[in-house]
């Protein structure tokens, strides 16, 4: 029979305190997902590729081509892709909100070892604004070379993909709600049994408090 009592009594604690219980396991729910969402985003990198054409006038032997790319080219088109010139154009095409300072931290111009391929890669919150400025990119390196640096030996042989993929968040938006919910749940339990031990050990102090003022005036009288 104890045991009943005491099983109602938690119930009865846990009904009293229902909207308590709702709302940390809404705010938990909200919680979670803003952290995914705007604190621990990942970040997405896309990739575009150019090829350095290499001059063959003066090598005695076609089979002596040189297969890597000279390192001092390499630096020339990294400085020229990452100008504030090529940025601001790449910018002002993909209509993206970032200054050309901003774009330039976000662009890696590396070569691929061994060859004469040049990987554009922008890394971004947005995977396809990373693709759009990636791509816009490489097409300012090809029509601007000219321009900038008097040559015309650069080819795109690979864009980035700019296609909307959901992120594992996206994918897993109800699984994510539903353990925020959950721990949510049970904080909310835990904070109605800590709210019912308090109101009772309140209780139980007034009536300690009211019996002792009792006692004292029957003595008294």
């Amino acid at each position: 029979m104890a045991e009943k009592v005491m099983v109602f009594n938690i119930l009865k604690s846990l009904k009293n305190h229902v909207k308590l219980i709702a709302g940390v396991s809404i705010v938990s729910m909200g919680a979670i997902w803003a952290l995914l969402t705007f604190i621990l985003a990942p970040n997405y990198q896309a990739t575009s590729q150019l090829y350095i054409e290499q001059p063959t006038a003066g090598l005695p032997e076609a089979g002596q081509v040189e297969k890597s790319a000279d390192p001092q080219v390499v630096e020339a088109y990294s400085v020229m892709i990452k100008s504030r010139e090529v940025l601001a154009s790449a910018i002002e095409e993909t209509d993206v909100a970032l200054t050309p300072a901003e774009l330039f931290e976000k662009v890696t111009v590396s070569n691929v070892p061994a060859s004469q391929v040049l990987n554009i890669t922008v890394e971004d919150k947005d995977r396809r604004i990373a693709g759009e400025l990636a791509n816009s990119l490489a097409n300012f390196a090809v029509a601007e070379g000219w321009k900038l640096m008097k040559t015309d030996n650069l080819e795109i042989i690979a864009k980035a993909s700019v296609e909307e993929v959901p992120s594992v968040l996206e994918e897993n938006v109800l699984y994510v709600l539903a353990i925020g919910g959950i721990f949510g749940a049970i904080v909310g339990i835990l904070m109605a049994f800590i709210a019912e031990l308090f109101n009772m050990l309140f209780s139980t102090g007034v009536l300690q408090r009211k019996r002792k003022q009792s006692n004292l005036q029957t003595v008294f009288k």
